[in-house]
């Protein structure tokens, strides 16, 4: 028998296995019990939260596909494709409930590949099967939920292309999918260099061998970058909506702390300068959103005005670096514990206002209104909202919980051997960097921190399994 039919046949035997894996019977009282958890939720709640002003934008009500320079436009044709299926917003939530139980299945089956006994793998896929953030997430028009089952999807197929040998097909599936998610939200644009990272250690074949494996990590992705820039093109698009607002985006990570006398402001941007001292200041957002801030007074809100913020900003790290770090650390240990610091105005969204037990009824009235010029039946019902938000709160991993798996992902990324090694390095290395990107060029909000979690449990629960060599198989 020669080498591909020996590859073949391997193949063959895994895509068997995997079938069998989801007969497990802990796995399936895990899926029923996340429908189950749904279809309350969605006879409960109906048929959406609205109560977040960015929905209307994200579904672009009123606005092109290409026109909103916050955020690309992935979501934003998701949503149109399912509005020519159908316009009620049941029936959008019910599908974004569809995809939270692919995440938890992706996750499971990855687990599985990579050598973890089905029982721990089963533990990755508690959490966006049952969790109530990414209930929550779900119930709204909010792009996280997708970017999540987009990169759930990307780091299995990565598995399924990486263990035990190389199979390239799925490798550029990978990479298609982790392009996909950038797509959705732009932070996870950190992830595409991450799948080439990890693939290029983890080849130990001949030179021919590992070029091909990092080419299809890294063409299929270019591809569906090229289609939707050509679709920016053909439609023509104002924004692509990537790093249009990259500018303003890092200038409110550092004005709250920026010293124009530790550095000369570039030209026309002196205006810029504070005699407030930090304490008073208000947080990252108050100078995007307040339109009394002294930015948004004397700064149009756009790209163009962007660039000019951005080399303000960009001084202001170069020359106050550690005031820089501080930040960003401080902002960091929020996703562990929020308390860690004061709470000022415009510092990001606390997890009080992400939960179901949060209702704005005028807030609520206006988005109803906005959503109902391209949906039907967006008149909202809800029941059991304090039942609702005691589950929400009791299926949510507590900070010591989040700090232990961050511990046990840095460990077992040293410590770990073999597939359980690229497995931790996949979730963790994804988890990082969906926690870090926000933080380092904007801030801390509590929504930020839910896709990262996703991962984080997951190369936690890997980092476990490096360690007793019980939870891995035989």
């Amino acid at each position: 028998m020669n080498k591909s039919s020996i590859e073949a046949s391997i193949a063959a035997s895994g895509r068997l296995e995997q079938l069998q894996d989801l007969r497990y019977r802990p796995f399936l009282i895990l899926i029923t019990l996340g429908i189950l958890v749904r279809t309350t939720l969605m006879l409960t709640y109906y048929p959406a939260i609205l109560l977040h002003w960015d929905s209307p934008r994200f579904a672009r009500i009123g606005w092109s596909l290409y026109g909103d320079f916050w955020m690309p436009a992935g979501y934003p044709m998701f949503l149109w494709l399912l509005r020519q299926v159908s316009r009620q917003l049941w029936f959008t939530i019910w599908i974004q409930h569809l995809l939270g139980l692919g995440t938890g299945t992706f996750l499971y089956l990855s687990m599985r590949r990579l050598g973890v006994v089905r029982a721990i793998a089963c533990v990755a896929a508690v959490i966006p099967l049952l969790s109530g953030d990414f209930l929550y997430l779900e119930h709204t028009v909010l792009a996280d939920h997708l970017m999540i089952f987009l990169i759930a999807g990307g780091i299995w197929a990565a598995t399924l292309g990486l263990v035990p040998n190389l199979d390239l097909r799925w490798v550029a599936i990978a990479s298609t999918l982790l392009a996909m998610a950038a797509l959705t939200r732009s932070v996870a644009v950190v992830l595409p260099p991450i799948l080439v990272l990890c693939t290029a250690l983890w080849i130990k074949e001949s030179f021919r061998a590992r070029s091909a494996a990092v080419a299809a990590t890294v063409l299929p992705g270019v591809a569906v970058f090229a289609l939707y820039i050509g679709g920016f093109y053909m439609c023509h698009g104002q924004y692509l909506g990537l790093v249009d607002m990259s500018g303003w985006n890092l200038y409110a990570r550092v004005a709250p702390f920026a010293d124009c006398r530790k550095f000369t402001p570039p030209e026309g941007t002196a205006i810029l300068c504070e005699e407030r001292p930090p304490a008073n200041r208000p947080g990252p957002f108050g100078y995007l959103w307040d339109l009394e801030s002294v930015p948004r007074k004397h700064f149009e809100l756009g790209p163009t005005t962007g660039r000019k913020l951005g080399q303000f900003a960009k001084r202001a790290i170069i020359h106050q670096p550690w005031e820089y770090t501080g930040c960003v650390l401080i902002d960091l240990t929020r996703f562990i514990d929020p308390t860690i610091a004061s709470h000022r105005p415009y510092s990001g969204q606390p997890r009080e206002i992400l939960s179901f037990g949060w209702r704005d009824t005028a807030v609520e009235a206006r988005v109803v209104q906005a959503m109902s010029r391209s949906y039907k039946g967006t008149n909202v019902h809800l029941h059991w909202q304090y039942l609702l938000a005691f589950y929400q709160n009791l299926s949510r991993p507590s900070g010591l919980i989040l700090a232990v798996l961050l511990i046990l992902t840095v460990t077992g990324l040293v410590k770990a051997r073999g597939p359980i090694r690229l497995g931790i390095a996949l979730f963790g290395l994804s988890a990082f960097g969906l926690y870090l990107i926000p933080v380092m060029t904007l801030s801390y909000t509590f929504r930020y921190g839910i896709p990262p979690e996703t991962f984080i449990v997951a190369s936690g629960v890997l980092g476990v399994a490096s360690r007793w060599p019980r939870l891995r198989c035989q």
